[in-house]
């Protein structure tokens, strides 16, 4: 198989520390929102041309090669104790999302973090199958002028803009983000642990 052909898989970078992640074009497999004039994905995604083939090669993969990309995730799963699915890009087709959960359910000891802002694609899962596999911890991105439903009350991320306001609630437990995923793994606390109803907060890139 040609490298063409091989899904890119990030070994890690300075804020994640060293997690694993597979990640998809910014905005095109997003939903519509704001947040696109200032994706900081996006940003790296035009500066680094690596970058951006990357995104795109694992996207066409996706598409076209689906089963190529999913032993990949799969492989990957099973051979690491933390990952991050989606450091780019979002859930792009419900069908997606379904083969991603299932996935991750066949993976237990691999603790995967996933923000997405696919609220409805989320909740119409979760009224059939009640619950996320337990190592799964999803959490549900806000932005500025995206009405967010969580009816099922999971863990929400909200960013700090620069002139200080947020979309945070302020009955919701709240953590900050320290700026390392692996060392909140390690002394067990923020996105790793947030439980439901509670949110964690980051300052605007």
């Amino acid at each position: 198989m040609s490298r063409e052909n091989e899904v890119c898989v990030s070994k890690g970078n300075i804020k994640m520390g060293e997690i694993k992640s597979i990640s998809l074009p910014p905005i095109s497999t997003c939903r519509a929102c704001q947040c696109h004039a200032k994706c900081y994905a996006a940003k790296i995604a035009k500066l680094r041309k690596t970058v951006r083939e990357s995104y795109e090669r694992n996207l066409r993969i996706l598409n076209e090669q689906p089963e190529v990309f999913y032993k990949t995730l799969d492989l990957t799963l099973a051979t690491s104790r933390l990952f991050r699915l989606h450091v780019s890009g979002d859930f792009c087709s419900k069908e997606y999302m379904t083969r991603v959960f299932e996935i991750v359910a066949k993976n237990p000891l691999c603790e995967v973090l996933v923000f997405t802002k696919r609220y409805e694609w989320v909740n119409e899962w979760l009224e059939e199958h009640i619950r996320l596999p337990d190592n799964l911890h999803l959490i549900f991105s806000g932005w500025k002028g995206l009405p967010m439903s969580n009816p099922f009350l999971l863990p929400e991320c909200h960013v700090i803009y620069k002139d200080g306001s947020t979309t945070a609630a302020d009955n919701k437990e709240s953590y900050i983000c320290s700026g390392n995923c692996s060392e909140c793994h390690v002394e067990d606390k923020g996105c790793w642990s947030l439980k439901k109803n509670q949110q964690v907060l980051i300052k605007e890139h």
